[in-house]
């Protein structure tokens, strides 16, 4: 009796046989990593595919479809991997494989790898990108709904972070850039320059989606110190404002990863 990853490897190589056009000796491997989704890597001859199961969808704020269409942009300007197909329920997700190399999974982060993630931030925030403008607050009121009872404290909180949101977008729309906003390290392939995962990506503040990728990649201060200071110089922008301008984002990358995780039923590691 075959195993239940098995069997479900079976189930996804014969919904994409005919959109891929596999054949009868097509392979699929469970991938490791991932907070939500399941991934795969699907090999026929010599084609090659990641494959996405994509996991609770209801707590989310994610229209596939448009997502689908972005990276489809993002890949002919070499930033992202192509897409290759949705399902008509926009489950399952294809699209082209990059290999990555082991260096990929560190231990520790040094000047170099940090300034590899500053350069590829850099990269997407000069990147001349239509995309839609992230909505914060329509996100951590989409996390709370996944709540049966979220406390008062929390939603007075979401309130005063809301208002705080709407009067920084006045007030500083010149950092409104493309963003990536999950910068972790395992998404960016250095060799080919081409970054994974454009879940979250959209128009938002330079500050947030750079300490979103301090957040996710767990730096300590040391790091984030070399993050800041990278990015200013390879921006031109004077250190002191870098930092005043994550520190206007302190609350809103707390109160987004909280949520979200609780959204998600990841308990936070912060």
């Amino acid at each position: 009796m075959k195993s239940e990853n098995l069997v479900q490897n079976d189930n996804l190589i014969n919904l994409l046989k005919v959109p891929l056009g596999l054949s009868d000796d097509a392979v699929m491997q469970a991938l490791t990593g991932g907070a939500i989704n399941r991934s795969y890597y699907l090999r026929d001859e010599s084609s090659e595919f990641m494959v996405k199961e994509f996991q609770g969808e209801s707590s989310l704020c994610i229209d596939r479809q448009e997502r689908f269409d972005l990276q489809l942009t993002l890949s002919d300007k070499g930033l992202a991997p192509k897409p290759i197909y949705l399902s008509t329920d926009t489950g399952v997700y294809v699209e082209q494989w990059i290999k990555q190399h082991r260096s990929q999974m560190l231990l520790i982060f040094d000047e170099r790898h940090i300034n590899s993630l500053a350069r590829a931030l850099t990269r997407v925030h000069k990147s001349n990108v239509k995309a839609k403008a992230l909505d914060l607050p329509k996100d951590w009121s989409q996390y709370l709904t996944t709540q049966p009872n979220p406390t008062s404290v929390l939603i007075d909180g979401v309130k005063k972070q809301t208002q705080k949101w709407n009067a920084s977008m006045e007030a500083t729309p010149h950092n409104q850039v493309f963003c990536h906003n999950d910068l972790v390290w395992a998404h960016l392939c250095v060799s080919t320059d081409i970054i994974l995962d454009w879940e979250y990506a959209g128009i938002g503040n330079r500050y947030f989606d750079l300490l979103s990728c301090v957040k996710v990649n767990g730096f300590n201060t040391k790091q984030h110190d070399l993050l800041l200071n990278a990015y200013a110089k390879q921006n031109n922008i004077p250190l002191k404002e870098v930092h005043e301008g994550c520190l206007q984002q302190t609350d809103f990358i707390e109160l987004t990863y909280q949520l979200w995780h609780q959204a998600v039923g990841i308990m936070s590691k912060n």
